[in-house]
Formats: structure tokens, C-alpha cells, sequence
């Protein structure tokens, strides 16, 4: 669609790459003004899970609007698109219809999960002087007291920090004919009254790592455990790579 324009109101004329929604006249719901009653408003859902919204706005005389799509610099991956109708009067939204597509860029480099190996998953305490260039452990370990990291000033988030790491290739070794790197990581992190929480997916820095901050602090007493994941950016494949233990003390 870019080569051809479409992207642009180019391609073949005036046509452009659009989502549109169509409905009754607009003559059918009118208020007592003999105003239009009913506006449109829409929600994009990006392939990377952020959002915009746009609205309301009014609808073309015959009942229909449409909008073009120019996708960003990551346009990758499932969009959506949410619809809604606002009353004018009441300010009343209504969800309408739900519109979903796939966008690629070019094709896509083969990038088997077999291939991407794991250097070192850990958790410990590291050094974030050079958070983007350089991983730096200061020291691993499974068992931590929480006295002691608070005290330290490693519950803190500043430059020396209780975290978890993820090691693997340089991020140039998988990328798709967009440039983009394949390969991005989650963690999954389990405290010890059960819960979980889902952090990710991140894009690894630039030689292949990633760290994360862990908050042990408050009633973090008890066995953790946190589970380390890699993320196909362009198939959303999962990968498991493993899981560390470790228990907090007083």
C-alpha cells in the first residue's frame, strides 16, 4: 500500500487505505431542533496494545464517514478498531460494531523460535549505571533478606536494583525486512500469596538484554517465583525459556 499510495490518497486516483462505518440516513433521528441526533466516535487499538480515540463527529448526510489509516513506524500485528454512536443530547455511546485487520510490512523473515537461545535468565542484584548497553550483575543468589535490600536502597528503583534479567542473541541477529528486531520478552511474576502479574512484552535493548525492577517490599515475605518469556513481535508465539525461585526473608 505505500509503493502504491495508498497510504498517501494516491493509489489509483483518490482512492486511500480507510475504515468506515454506515448507517441509517441521517434524516431518520433528528431532535426537536431538527438537529441530527446521533455522532460517531471510534477507538484504534494498536498492534503493540496502545490506543487512540477520535470523536465525536458527525456523520455524512447519507449516514456514512470513514477515515484513513496511516499506520505508524511499528504497524505490525492485529489493529482494531471499536465503533460508537453518541447521542447528541444525552451524550449516551453505544458500541456499534468492531472492525479487525492484520498489517505486515513486506515479508517477513523466518525467525524459528528454535533458533533464538537463551544466554542467562536470573534474578539478583544489578547495576543500571549503563542500563541500555551493558547488563551488569552485581550479584545472584535465591535467597535475599528484605531488611537488608531496603536498607541498601535496592527496593528504591534508582541505579542499583533487585531485579530479574533475560540474556540472549544481539537483536540484529532476528528482524523482519521492516528492520525491526523479532524477538521481544515478558515476565510473569508470582508473589507469595499467589498472585500474578504479566509484565510485557518489552523490546530487548539493543545487545540482546532486558532487566527489570522486582518490588519485594511490604508483605513480600515467602517464597517468588517469576517466569521468563520471549514474544514473536510479528506471530505473538510465546516461548517459555524458564522460571527462577527465590525467597524473601525478613
Amino acid at each position: 500500500m505505500y509503493e502504491n499510495g495508498a497510504l498517501a490518497g494516491k493509489y489509483k486516483g483518490n482512492q486511500v487505505f480507510a475504515a468506515w462505518i454506515q448507517g441509517p440516513h441521517t434524516d431518520e433521528f433528528k431532535n426537536e431542533n431538527g438537529l441530527i441526533i446521533w455522532n460517531y466516535k471510534y477507538v484504534i487499538t494498536y498492534p503493540d496494545g496502545t490506543t487512540f480515540e477520535s470523536g465525536p463527529h458527525g456523520f455524512y448526510v447519507p449516514g456514512f464517514t470513514y477515515f484513513g489509516i496511516k499506520p505508524n513506524s511499528k504497524p505490525e500485528g492485529k489493529w482494531k478498531i471499536d465503533w460508537y454512536i453518541v447521542h447528541r443530547d444525552t451524550k449516551e455511546s453505544k458500541h456499534v460494531a468492531t472492525s479487525e485487520f492484520n498489517a505486515t510490512y513486506g515479508n517477513k523473515q523466518k525467525a524459528d523460535k528454535s533458533d533464538w537461545e537463551v544466554k542467562e535468565i536470573g534474578v539478583g542484584l544489578i547495576d543500571q549505571s549503563e542500563y541500555d548497553s551493558k547488563l551488569k550483575i552485581i550479584k545472584r543468589g535465591d535467597k535475599w533478606s528484605q531488611k537488608e535490600l531496603y536498607e541498601k536502597g535496592y527496593l528504591a528503583g534508582r541505579e542499583k536494583v533487585f531485579g530479574a534479567w533475560i540474556e540472549g542473541p544481539h537483536t540484529k541477529t532476528y528482524t523482519n525486512s521492516y528492520g525491526t528486531p523479532v524477538w521481544m520478552c515478558k515476565f510473569i511474576l508470582t508473589n507469595p500469596q499467589g498472585k500474578r502479574d504479566e509484565y510485557g512484552p518489552y523490546g530487548f535493548y539493543i545487545p540482546g538484554f532486558y532487566t527489570t525492577f522486582i518490588n519485594v517490599g511490604g508483605n513480600g515475605i515467602g517464597k517468588w517465583s517469576i517466569e521468563f518469556l520471549i514474544v514473536n513481535r510479528d506471530t505473538r508465539e510465546t516461548r517459555p525459556l524458564g522460571t527462577r525461585e527465590f525467597t524473601i526473608t525478613e
